[in-house]
């Protein structure tokens, strides 16, 4: 079978900074901290005290909704989900009623979806509280979870399951063609964005609808993040807690949104007189087989990600222009991270520029890859990498060009996109400009 160029042809972003990838790129280039204090429950019990939220309320996010009567059934993840993938649909310029259905699909990276909503969330934080504290006679259980009942909505299952947003996306672009859900923890979405690429390449799809989602702004989230040590505690310094690669680190910033990117073979794009703004030409994926939390200190599965990416890409690693990392900010992350670039790269590790989208934007978990890779493709059309922030203490155990504090105008061809995942999931992406490139 022949095999497909697959190339990007639409963006479509929900960020910390709100809605579009206008906003989004213009905030993420200048260097700007979406970091915030948390004002939705009282913190201060709590070791973190901020987080990134995405500003929009429900009910905001719910008008931004062509499909209103369909918000009852979406959680916030769904919300941003159909706001983000509408952005990307509407810059591809495709008509989904006239494409072959079941040669469109859907690939999404999500992690609890409505397991972790807001207010689902809430109810839990409430009962276990209640059940720890109360001095009520037994019995009285009983009538908290007569009136649980009465308060949660009926579909909660429905909302819930981590598969609802790639078939309400389905249903609303009628891509009768796979359709699945990924969940690899911090490497979802740039898996399910891998898998889709290969639908298209090996010709078992034209178009795909891929990206990911997640909302960890919640306090069942914070709860377990911070009992993992994962999290920054710097309160007093909030909006510049989130500094990957500085010696300063103690943990990443938790945040929420959603990105999608249309995916289609270049021949069908030609045929319909699409304009690519990116081709995708790697995937690699690899599992380290080690620690649920930790990485091997010898970084085979990352290492060996990368360079599945770059090979099937066609590319050399000299090729590669910039280095979108995973970056979280973590004291073991960014150490490993930098050595399994050094291991992939050479000499030329020294060479080629790095940065980190998560000190600025924090980490969105299941949604982090499908971000990253809208802010590089962005990188590819404006010829601009972002910043590393508040990089101003660099630790020698992270000696690369992190492109620290402001960003650097560049002639970008190829951007190596990284992921790794609790789980030891690894999940890394490479685009390449396009003669149609912006």
């Amino acid at each position: 079978m022949k095999q497909q160029k697959v190339v990007i042809t639409g963006i479509g972003v929900v960020s910390p900074y709100g809605i579009g990838q206008q906003l989004f790129w213009d905030q993420l280039h200048q260097g700007i901290s979406a970091s915030k204090r948390i004002i939705s429950f009282d913190a201060s019990g709590m070791p973190t005290h901020f987080w990134a939220n995405v500003p929009e309320s429900d009910e905001a996010l719910t008008q931004h909704l062509e499909q209103k009567k369909t918000a009852k059934l979406l959680t916030r993840c769904g919300k941003m989900s159909l706001i983000a993938a509408a952005e990307a649909v509407a810059q591809s310029g495709l008509n989904f009623a006239n494409l072959e259905h079941h040669r469109v699909g859907i690939s999404v990276g999500a992690g609890g979806i409505g397991l972790t909503d807001p207010d689902v969330s809430a109810i839990s934080f409430d009962k276990s509280g209640w059940l720890k504290t109360s001095e009520l006679p037994e019995n009285d259980e009983g009538k908290y979870w007569e009136t649980m009942i009465r308060q949660t909505h009926p579909l909660l299952a429905v909302k819930a399951i981590p598969n609802s947003v790639s078939a309400h996306l389905s249903i609303l672009y009628q891509a009768r063609g796979n359709c699945q859900t990924l969940t690899t923890a911090c490497t979802s979405s740039s898996q399910a964005i891998g898998e889709a690429f290969h639908k298209i390449k090996f010709g078992l799809a034209d178009v795909m609808i891929a990206g990911g989602t997640d909302s960890v702004t919640n306090p069942s989230s914070m709860l377990s993040f911070s009992l993992l040590g994962v999290l920054s505690t710097n309160n007093t310094e909030f909006e510049s807690a989130s500094r990957p690669f500085d010696r300063s680190r103690d943990g990443f910033l938790l945040s929420e949104g959603a990105a999608y990117l249309i995916l289609e073979s270049l021949e069908h794009c030609k045929k319909r007189g699409g304009i690519p703004l990116a081709e995708l030409t790697g995937f690699g994926c690899t599992s380290d087989a080690f620690r649920i939390t930790d990485e091997p200190e010898e970084a085979h599965g990352s290492i060996a990600a990368m360079r599945l990416a770059i090979a099937e890409s066609g590319l050399k690693p000299s090729d590669i222009s910039y280095i979108n990392a995973h970056g979280t900010s973590t004291r073991m992350n960014d150490k490993i991270e930098t050595f399994a670039i050094k291991q992939v790269f050479g000499e030329y590790a020294r060479k080629i520029p790095v940065s980190s989208n998560k000190s600025m934007i924090g980490h969105l978990v299941a949604g982090a890859g499908a971000i990253e890779l809208v802010a590089s493709v962005l990188s590819l059309q404006h010829q601009v990498i972002p910043p590393t922030a508040h990089l101003t203490h660099p630790d020698p155990d992270c000696d690369l060009d992190y492109v620290p504090g402001e960003a650097r105008p560049a002639s970008l061809q190829a951007i190596l996109s990284n992921s790794f995942g609790f789980g030891g999931q690894n999940s890394c992406l490479v685009i390449q400009k396009t003669p149609f490139s912006l």
